[in-house]
């Protein structure tokens, strides 16, 4: 089975915002991806498919308050690009994001006013089962990574590029 394994409803973000998964099969739509710099950019996701039906379910909880449910085999990067396995994940485990502030940081949250220090990352606060799901897999090229809703970054497939050439 494919190393990318969303749950039907997992949220994917978009220049059009977070899309559920299950809501873009079958199109090609343009997500965030981190490319080889480390710069966050926007790359097509193509082959958006469903890959399984009602399979077991890891659902990730981060600090954010965020949540995502992917199948067990979903590669998630850890911080430092360190790739993992959803089933190998832990409470505590930092998480490669979308944004963050630079390591060392003071920032202020808004809902407590309390400060912090950035650790660059986002810790994860909870991994249980996750019941069932519809599993969804996608290819993103040339990167291969997304980011969920949640900011975590994720590996999908890598496509090959389109090809441009013409019949003479």
């Amino acid at each position: 089975m494919s190393t990318c394994a969303l749950a039907a409803e997992a949220k994917v973000e978009t220049p059009e915002g977070a899309l559920t998964i299950k809501s873009v099969a079958g199109k090609a739509v343009a997500v965030f991806t981190r490319d080889a710099g480390g710069r966050v950019r926007f790359r097509m996701m193509r082959n958006v498919r469903k890959v399984a039906e009602q399979q077991p379910v890891v659902k990730v909880t981060v600090e954010n308050g965020q949540a995502f449910r992917v199948g067990p085999q979903q590669v998630v990067f850890k911080a430092g690009m360190v790739t993992c396995r959803a089933d190998a994940l832990r409470a505590g485990d930092r998480l490669e994001p979308a944004f963050h502030f630079p390591a060392g940081y003071r920032f202020r949250e808004d809902a407590a006013g309390t400060e912090r220090v950035s650790e660059a990352s986002v810790r994860i606060v909870a991994v249980d089962p996750g019941g069932a799901a519809d599993l969804y897999s996608f290819a993103v090229h040339p990167t291969g990574t997304f980011f969920l809703s949640a900011g975590v970054l994720c590996q999908a497939e890598v496509a090959e590029p389109q090809s441009t050439q013409q019949g003479g």
